[in-house]
């Protein structure tokens, strides 16, 4: 009969696998290394298991991400625009519509020596008048007196504030839109019924007593 203690020592038993928590984490590591080592054979992605661990780098990963962004977009991003040449832009905007409307009462726009003084005035000695155009002439945000003056060959007088620097002809200079001095002669809206200068005492009429009648009632327009 075979001894019992000799079969155990030709096979022995197999080692029972380890229940403890470094154990299984050491398997767990083992099998991970394994996962990666074939991935780099393959070619393939290596397969994790979305533990602690994994949540973990995803949650570094998008934080650095985040901040990458937020870097680029602080040294990138659309930069604010100044408030001063904005207020700037808007005034020589309204000065120029003035303007216009000076213009499309009185055939022309105030001379230089008349200055924007001339849109601000409670009175003036011009056919067609019909101001005050603005309330009143102040300093553009940088407390200098905007630039006026008008063209010896016609067309829109130059305006313009010098900017930051108060320094005319520099290029920060804030000119108006040019469109904006043809703006009144565009929509008359604003005039109630006026006709520009070009067109007064032209009247087209079906017949003598409405033409007549037109006349008398332009006159209290167009005073002489």
């Amino acid at each position: 009969m075979t001894d019992y203690n000799e079969l155990r020592k030709k096979f022995p038993a197999k080692k029972p696998v380890p229940r403890s928590k470094a154990a299984r984490a050491a398997i767990k590591s083992i099998a991970r290394e394994y996962e990666m080592k074939k991935a780099a054979l393959t070619g393939g992605a290596p397969v994790m298991k979305k533990g602690f661990v994994f949540y973990a780098v995803v949650v570094i990963g998008l934080l650095l991400v985040g901040s990458m962004v937020l870097s680029v977009c602080g040294k990138g991003g659309r930069t604010p625009i100044p408030l001063k040449p904005m207020q700037a832009r808007k005034s020589m905007d309204s000065l120029a519509i003035a303007l216009g409307r000076f213009k499309f009462h009185t055939g022309e726009y105030p001379t230089t020596a008349q200055g924007l003084n001339a849109l601000a005035a409670k009175s003036f000695a011009k056919k067609g008048w019909d101001g005050p155009y603005v309330n009143h002439i102040v300093p553009d945000p940088w407390g200098n007196e905007y630039v006026y003056e008008t063209r010896p060959e016609g067309g829109h007088p130059v305006l313009y504030s010098k900017g930051p620097d108060g320094r005319a002809g520099t290029t920060d200079d804030v000119l108006p839109e040019q469109e904006q001095f043809e703006m009144p002669f565009r929509d008359t809206s604003w005039t109630n019924g006026w006709a520009p200068y070009r067109l007064r005492g032209i009247v087209v009429a079906p017949d003598e007593e409405t033409k007549r009648r037109v006349q008398e009632e332009m006159k209290r327009y167009d005073p002489k």
